[in-house]
């Protein structure tokens, strides 16, 4: 039993440094800052060069802009509902045509924009009140604050 706790003791008395190698570890050490500091010059050299500007890659397949079709179809969850009296039919004279402002993950219609009258005050203000209820189908999985803009024109019957 006694043979036990030497052998512990000497092992011991092994690793501890001896008064020259204190030096050695603070070379060490020295030696490690000189390369951190390289490196980081190195970084920064590289932070202040100018990139140039990025250039997409050109892809064979790629659809131009200007042959790409712009109309869309809307999908309507709830439709607006609005009914005309007979005064309102007579002066209604074409569709009426609205940008609609939608909210992408809940389809509602954040606001409308008249862009083309029907020619009837009254019919253009019924439709865009009922677009306060109507909703078109949302799109899933974006992010909540995503909206987007749509055209549509609205005839004397509602879309079905």
């Amino acid at each position: 039993m006694v043979f036990l706790p030497v052998c512990v003791g000497l092992a011991w008395a092994d690793s501890t440094p001896s008064a020259s190698e204190p030096t050695k570890m603070s070379v060490v050490a020295s030696n490690l800052d000189r390369t951190t500091d390289a490196r980081i010059n190195a970084l920064m050299q590289l932070l202040k060069t100018p990139v140039e500007e990025y250039q997409p890659t050109r892809v064979a397949d790629v659809i131009d802009p200007h042959v790409k079709p712009k109309m869309y179809e809307v999908s309507w969850v709830n439709a607006p509902q609005y009914v005309l009296s007979a005064s309102e039919m007579k002066a209604y004279k074409h569709p009426v045509k609205l940008q609609l402002t939608v909210i992408a993950t809940t389809g509602y219609i954040g606001s409308s924009k008249l862009i083309a009258s029907s020619g009837s005050k009254s019919f253009d203000q019924k439709v865009q009140k009922s677009l306060l209820v109507a909703r078109l189908e949302p799109i899933p999985m974006v992010d909540k604050n995503l909206s987007y803009t749509v055209e549509h024109e609205f005839a004397i019957h509602p879309p079905q």
